[in-house]
């Protein structure tokens, strides 16, 4: 599968746009997403790992929904391929879906290390 982006892990001018240049709100949403990700990983990866499509589907959405709300398009994107695939109950390649998802995140996570810093 071929990576859906090169871009940069986040839009931090859409970020701002989203979060009407409020940097507190910016700095509480990414304590709060670094405190639920695990878990919605996780999630996904249990899913995934017992077929489930329907629980995968949705711990995906989830997971979708949050990056969208951080500007993180590459993470999104990556998780709504796994959502589409629990929709469509197409369980094929999964795990080299929820492997490019976690690269995403990967990578999300090291800017919002530069980003912090």
């Amino acid at each position: 599968m071929d990576r859906i982006h090169d871009e940069a892990p986040i839009d931090v001018d859409e970020l701002m746009a989203i979060m009407g240049d409020d940097r507190e709100l910016i700095r509480d949403c990414l304590i709060e997403f670094s405190g639920e990700y695990d878990g919605m990983i996780g999630d996904i990866r249990e899913a995934a790992g017992k077929g489930d499509a329907e629980a995968l589907e949705k711990a995906a959405h989830a997971l979708k929904g949050s990056l969208s709300y951080l500007a993180a398009k590459p993470a999104a994107d990556a998780a709504s391929e796994l959502e589409k695939a629990g929709r469509g109950r197409n369980l094929m390649n999964l795990e080299e879906k929820l492997s490019l998802l976690e690269m995403e995140c990967g990578k999300l996570w090291a800017f919002l290390e530069g980003f912090r810093a």
